[in-house]
């Protein structure tokens, strides 16, 4: 099975990172290796990909996550709205929920799926995007607040639901 290691780096607690092994299971969802109901982190990339081969995952890749940069762009009410950023994390926030039995929305609302397709439009990927044509998205300040609430749940349900590795 393939999958691959997430590093979460907290660049702001002297450098830190944590990894967890992200994979796709039998039934096609994403998820993040989990054990008695937590994710399992470890400290160091080369554990992670330690337990991701006894597990019977391929991740010859590492996929960067910079923390800081969202608890940054969280706590300053920030304007910018980095489409590629945010919808990684809210990606990676959902899979981790799923993998423990958890929402990340509870309730997918009109609005939260306007605020996931305006990101999900904004990254201009070359499948969905004209040639020649670029989507710029305006979110109103109440979408960047909604925004801004998931990530926090998500980063909450993260912290409250993981243990360290072997």
């Amino acid at each position: 099975m393939n999958g691959y290691i997430i590093e979460l780096s907290y660049s702001c607690f002297g450098d830190s990172s944590d990894f967890l092994i992200w994979y796709e299971d039998e039934n096609m969802k994403d998820r993040v290796y989990t054990s008695n109901g937590e994710v399992i982190a470890f400290s160091s990339e080369e554990q992670a990909r330690k337990k991701a081969e006894k597990l019977g995952f391929e991740t010859d890749e590492t996929v960067f996550y910079d923390v800081e940069r969202l608890f940054y762009w969280i706590e300053t009410h920030s304007k910018e709205m980095d489409c590629n950023f945010l919808i990684d994390f809210w990606n990676l926030f959902s899979d981790i929920a799923y993998s423990i039995g958890k929402e990340l929305e509870p309730v997918r609302t009109r609005r939260i799926n306007r605020c996931y397709n305006k990101l999900f439009w904004g990254l201009n990927l070359p499948a969905v995007t004209p040639e020649g044509c670029e989507y710029e998205p305006i979110f109103t300040k109440r979408e960047r607040k909604l925004i801004r609430e998931i990530m926090r749940t998500g980063l909450e349900i993260f912290e409250k639901n993981y243990s360290w590795g072997d």
